[in-house]
This record gives structure tokens, C-alpha cells and sequence, in this order.
């Protein structure tokens, strides 16, 4: 097994141990939603290259509108900073998974 497939594997297994973050208030269902569809969107794409199928190269890629609209989410109390928090560092295991599936396809590397 490659260095890549195995750091792949590594990035898969850590967040799918993650519980997927819980919505605070109402104010970060939005959030919590975009980042599910990001979620499901580099969870569909693993299970393609895991059975041996391409990857589509448009759909493997890191989501910077959303880590911007994470970052610039303005908690109003306690709770919506934990929840942002606890969003984020999903986000950057779903990044992880991200590049390690475009260092294992040379076709999606050239999108």
C-alpha cells in the first residue's frame, strides 16, 4: 500500500470517528447544512475511489467559501462559539480527506 493511500485511509477513518457536529442555535443551521452537503459530497467521491471508479475532479475540492463563512460567523453567546469551533475543526478533517484523495488521483490534481 502507498504512503498516500495509507495517509488517505488515516484522514478517512479520523473522521468518520468524528461525531458530526450538533447545531447550537438557530442561527448556524445554514452553517451545519453546508457543511453536511460538503461532507456527503467528499463521502460519495471516497466511495468511488475506493471501489476502483473515478473520481470526479470537480467535486474533490476544498471548500473556501465555506471556511470563509465559518470564520466570519459572529457567535452572540456561549454556545454558537462552541458549536463554531467544534464546525471548524469538522471542516478541516473533511479538508484533510480532501487533499489526500487529490494526492491520490493525478486527474484530480489537474482541476
Amino acid at each position: 500500500m502507498s504512503v498516500n493511500r495509507r495517509k488517505l485511509n488515516r484522514a478517512w477513518e479520523t473522521l468518520r470517528a468524528l461525531p458530526v457536529p450538533a447545531i447550537a442555535t438557530d442561527r448556524l443551521v445554514d452553517l451545519h447544512d453546508d457543511l453536511a452537503y460538503y461532507d456527503t459530497a467528499i463521502a460519495e467521491e471516497m466511495r468511488e475511489y475506493v471501489r476502483g471508479r473515478r473520481v470526479n475532479p470537480a467535486r474533490v475540492q476544498i471548500d473556501m467559501e465555506l471556511d470563509e463563512t465559518l470564520r466570519a460567523f459572529k457567535p452572540e453567546n456561549a454556545a454558537e462559539v462552541v458549536c463554531r469551533r467544534e464546525l471548524l475543526r469538522y471542516k478541516r478533517r473533511v479538508d484533510e480527506v480532501v487533499r489526500e484523495l487529490i494526492r491520490a488521483n493525478p486527474e484530480a490534481q489537474s482541476s
